[in-house]
C-alpha cells in the first residue's frame, strides 16, 4: 500500500514538472523576418489591328510601415506621391534611406519599412516591404503603385501589354508562436471610362506570389526574372482606361506567451493539487 502511494506521488510530481517545462519552453520568444520586392519595367502597348493610342499617364506610388504596441518602437509612417514617395520606416536606428529595394536583412530588431518608386523615362516601377520583429507585436511594411491612362482603339480588336520583371520573397520564423508572410502582386485591367465596369483583368502568377509561415522554418521564392505578355479579350472600337497596379507587402505577428509569474502559479497549483490528492487518498484509506 505504501509503495502504491509513493508511485502515485512520484507520477503526479512528474506530470507537474513536465507541464512547467512545457510552459518554460513556450516562453522563449520568436524572431520573425520577411522581405518582398518587385521591379516591373520595359512596358510596351500594342493592338491588333494596329492603331491604338495611349493618352497621358496618371501615376501614384505609396509607402507604408506599421509597428503596433509591443513592437519596438511602435508607430506608423507612410507617404503618397506621383512618382517617388518618402520611404516609410519605423524602428530602432536610422532606416536604409530612400529607394533602397535590396534587403536590409535581420540585422537590427525591430523595424518595418516600405517604399515604392515610378521612374521616367523608361517607365520602371519598384516596390519593397520588409520587417524584423523579436517581441510580441505586429508589423506591416509595404510599397504599392497605380498607373492608368486612356487607350483608344480605332477599330475593334485586342490590346497587348508586354513587360519584364524581377522579384524576390524571403521569410523565416524561429521557435515561438507567430506568423510571417510576404507577397508581391500585379494586375493589368481595362475598364470603361470612369472605371465603372472592368472589361478585362489579368494577374499573372509570376508576378503574384506569396509565402507564409505559422511554425518555425524558412521559405524563399526567388530571385525570379522573366518577360510577360498579356493579351486582352476582344474590345469594340472606342476609348478605355488601361490600368496597372501592384504591391510588395510583408506582415509579422508574434503572440503573447506565458510570463514567468504564470509558470510559477501553475507550478504551485499543480504541486498543491498533487499534495491534496495524496491527502485525500490517505483519508479514504483510513476511513475504510
Amino acid at each position: 500500500m505504501q509503495s502504491t502511494r509513493r508511485r502515485n506521488f512520484r507520477l503526479m510530481c512528474g506530470v507537474a514538472a513536465l507541464a512547467i517545462a512545457a510552459l518554460m519552453a513556450g516562453e522563449s520568444r520568436a524572431a520573425s523576418y520577411a522581405y518582398a520586392t518587385q521591379n516591373v519595367n520595359s512596358f510596351a502597348f500594342s493592338s491588333t489591328p494596329a492603331g491604338a493610342t495611349i493618352g497621358t499617364l496618371v501615376t501614384q506610388a505609396n509607402s507604408g510601415a506599421l509597428n503596433t504596441a509591443g513592437a519596438t518602437p511602435p508607430g506608423i509612417a507612410g507617404d503618397t506621391a506621383q512618382f517617388d514617395p518618402a520611404a516609410a520606416f519605423i524602428g530602432n536606428g536610422a532606416g536604409p534611406g530612400q529607394n533602397v529595394f535590396t534587403a536590409v536583412g535581420p540585422s537590427n530588431p525591430d523595424y518595418s519599412r516600405g517604399d515604392a518608386q515610378i521612374t521616367q523615362p523608361g517607365f520602371s516601377i519598384s516596390t519593397v516591404g520588409e520587417g524584423y520583429l523579436t517581441p510580441p507585436g505586429r508589423e506591416i511594411g509595404s510599397g504599392s503603385f497605380v498607373v492608368s491612362a486612356p487607350i483608344t482603339l480605332t477599330a475593334a480588336g485586342t490590346v497587348t501589354l508586354t513587360f519584364n520583371y524581377t522579384n524576390d520573397l524571403n521569410i523565416f520564423l524561429t521557435d515561438g508562436p507567430g506568423l510571417a508572410s510576404a507577397s508581391n502582386s500585379f494586375n493589368f485591367s481595362i475598364s470603361t471610362v470612369g472605371g465603372g465596369t472592368i472589361l478585362f483583368s489579368s494577374s499573372p502568377s509570376a508576378v503574384n506570389n506569396s509565402v507564409s509561415l505559422s511554425s518555425p522554418g524558412s521559405n524563399d521564392i526567388g530571385p525570379g526574372a522573366g518577360s510577360i505578355q498579356i493579351i486582352s479579350g476582344q474590345l469594340a472600337a472606342g476609348t478605355y482606361i488601361a490600368s496597372i497596379s501592384g504591391a510588395s507587402r510583408v506582415e509579422l505577428n508574434q503572440f503573447v506567451v506565458p510570463e514567468p509569474s504564470s509558470v510559477v502559479l501553475l507550478g504551485t497549483g499543480l504541486v498543491l493539487g498533487t499534495g491534496a490528492a495524496v491527502r485525500r487518498g490517505r483519508k479514504a484509506r483510513s476511513a475504510s
